[in-house]
């Protein structure tokens, strides 16, 4: 296995693993990275919904990670995408932290700043890395492009 292939599976492994910790825990499971809302903004039925849902997403972001590593040739255009999908993410976290700042917690400070360092410096790495890669199949086919 190849380096590329052992970050992504290491970054699928994140994503599951977080999605289900928030699938699970919805908005009370915040609390541990200090979530600073009342009682009753942690019981909020809306913001309880929303978590779970995007905790949803988010695991099945780790799946296509594994599933586009199973035939990275033929799922290459998608991975750039979703990778690009997660960079988008990291974009909103740099908005948040414009509009509303970092947490004082240090644990919800730290996974902040792990997020980004993932999201908005480490994709376009991969993006890159991954996009120059060359496919078995240009080089297979090569005369017919001439």
């Amino acid at each position: 296995m190849n380096a590329f292939n052992t970050i992504i599976y290491i970054l699928a492994a994140i994503c599951i693993v977080t999605g289900l910790n928030d699938f699970v825990g919805g908005i009370g499971g915040l609390r541990s990275l200090g979530a600073n809302l009342s009682d009753t903004g942690f019981a909020d039925p809306v913001t309880d919904n929303v978590i779970r849902f995007f905790a949803g997403i988010w695991i099945g972001v780790g799946i296509l990670f594994i599933q586009f590593l199973r035939d990275l040739e033929r799922y290459k255009p998608a991975m750039i995408t979703l990778m690009g999908i997660v960079f988008l993410g990291g974009i909103g976290r740099i908005i948040s932290i414009i509009q509303y700042g970092m947490p004082e917690s240090p644990a919800g400070a730290a996974v902040i700043t792990v997020g980004l360092v993932v999201e908005v410096g480490l994709m376009p790495i991969l993006t890159w890395w991954l996009a120059s890669r060359k496919q078995k199949f240009d080089s297979k086919y090569k005369s017919l492009d001439q």
